[in-house]
């Protein structure tokens, strides 16, 4: 079975878009244990409590802004709807954000790994951007 070009891109479009998800994902699951009171800190010498209570409203609004368009834009992407390009734009946006709200948090510093995050975005930004020029991405969702 030969994979074409145009194939190799989609899913390799997918796969880079599809750590935005999953990191934010991560930390709702994360601020949703800590707001019902589960998280076990007994586990983790990460005090998830503190960084939870530190953050602010307006980093509460683009963090929730961020999740929900990370996930839209998956399921776009995966519906080969070229408004992904949108969806995945805003996450970015309001990941750059968010990730420039925590500058100065005590819980959690500027490491490396944020400036891996956001190179690793802005890739799939771009990917996606490609993969729409191309016209791999449909107007309309393709249901398959």
């Amino acid at each position: 079975m030969k994979i074409t070009r145009d194939v190799a891109l989609y899913w390799g479009t997918v796969l880079l878009c599809g750590y935005g998800p999953f990191v934010y994902g991560r930390w709702g699951l994360l601020e949703l244990l800590v707001r019902t009171g589960t998280w076990p800190s007994d586990w983790f010498s990460f005090d998830a409590y503190g960084y939870v209570a530190s953050m602010t409203v307006l980093q509460e609004a683009i963090f929730v802004t961020a999740l929900i368009a990370s996930m839209v834009a998956i399921v776009l992407l995966l519906m080969r709807s070229r408004w992904s390009a949108i969806a995945y734009g805003v996450f970015f946006v309001a990941m750059m954000v968010d990730w420039l709200l925590l500058v100065g948090n005590p819980f959690i510093g500027m490491e490396m790994n944020g400036y891996l995050g956001v190179t690793i975005n802005l890739v799939a930004l771009s990917a996606v951007v490609m993969i729409t020029t191309l016209g791999l991405l449909k107007g309309r969702p393709v249901r398959t």
